[in-house]
């Protein structure tokens, strides 16, 4: 890949030959400037479509979720499930040990105001 520093540095033939490996149409009717924007613009498309293909080779790792309380370290493995209808993994929790009852904090009373009596 090559950057803008470096393709401002190449002299035009240079230019021409690059693009023609990248497959720029009408190269040769391009200034200079615009030629060293067409061939990093195709440079960021090809590296974006690269960057989007299907990567089917690695098998995907099961994830391990570490929860500690206290004095002792529990790990649970997460097992994925696939619906049959969309093909969506859905992950599979494993039921809860033990839950702490929720506290609710009231706030502060606020003070009643006295009606003001007014003087005549």
């Amino acid at each position: 890949m090559y950057d803008i520093l470096q393709l401002n540095d190449m002299l035009v033939p240079e230019l021409l030959d690059i693009a023609e490996q990248l497959k720029i149409q009408n190269a040769k009717k391009l200034d200079k400037q615009e030629l060293v924007y067409k061939i990093l613009d195709k440079q960021a498309v090809m590296a974006s479509e690269k960057k989007n293909a299907p990567a089917d080779d690695k098998p995907k790792r099961k994830r391990i979720i570490k929860t500690s309380t206290g004095l002792t370290t529990e790990e649970a493995e997460v097992e994925e499930s696939y619906d049959d209808k969309k093909n969506t993994k859905k992950p599979v929790m494993p039921p809860k040990k033990e839950e702490k009852p929720v506290v609710v904090k009231k706030g502060r009373k606020k003070h009643e105001e006295e009606p003001v009596k007014q003087v005549i």
